[in-house]
């Protein structure tokens, strides 16, 4: 009898162990994934110039910080998804203030099929003084992405399957 428990005690142990392990290495994943990040040719008139104060680089990193705030708990558990954004328009007028507006488009697809289940929109404008233009063509942007990515758990909730 004791070796008919052990060969059930020991195979039973080791799986539970599997599975504790399975569950924390998956627990540290985000279940939204920055996928890839351009800055559109029409915004990026200044980039070739040398003079963006928003290259793909920083629209990268406000992106993924972006993405580190969503709320976990609003987001379906086995959601798992990949987030492409693109600026698509970013406008400044400088006069006797600065204004900017700016616009990202993303999509948001399936990580494993690459289907894309939500096209997501953000846009913000602003207005300083002319001295700070590239803090507020940087801000507007931060803006922009954060308007785009505060609709990503929505979009995951409701997305057919």
């Amino acid at each position: 009898m004791g070796s008919l428990r052990s060969s059930f005690v020991v195979p039973f142990g080791i799986g539970l162990l599997v599975a504790v392990w399975l569950q924390q290495a998956g627990a540290g994943e985000s279940p939204v994934e920055v996928g890839e990040v351009t800055v559109a040719a029409l915004a990026g008139q200044a980039q070739a110039a040398g003079d963006a104060e928003v290259d793909p680089a920083s629209l990268r990193t406000m992106v993924s910080q972006a993405v580190r705030t969503l709320d976990g708990s609003k987001l379906p558990r086995s959601a798992r998804a990949v987030l492409s954004v693109s600026l698509v328009k970013m406008n400044a007028r400088v006069g006797q203030s600065a204004a900017v507006t700016c616009a990202v488009s993303a999509a948001l697809r399936e990580r494993t099929s690459g289907n894309v289940f939500a096209v997501l929109e953000g846009t913000a404008s602003g207005e300083d003084e002319p001295r700070r233009l590239h803090a507020l063509e940087r801000a507007t942007a931060r803006a922009a992405v954060a308007s785009a990515v505060a609709r990503v758990p929505e979009a995951m909730r409701t997305r057919r399957r």
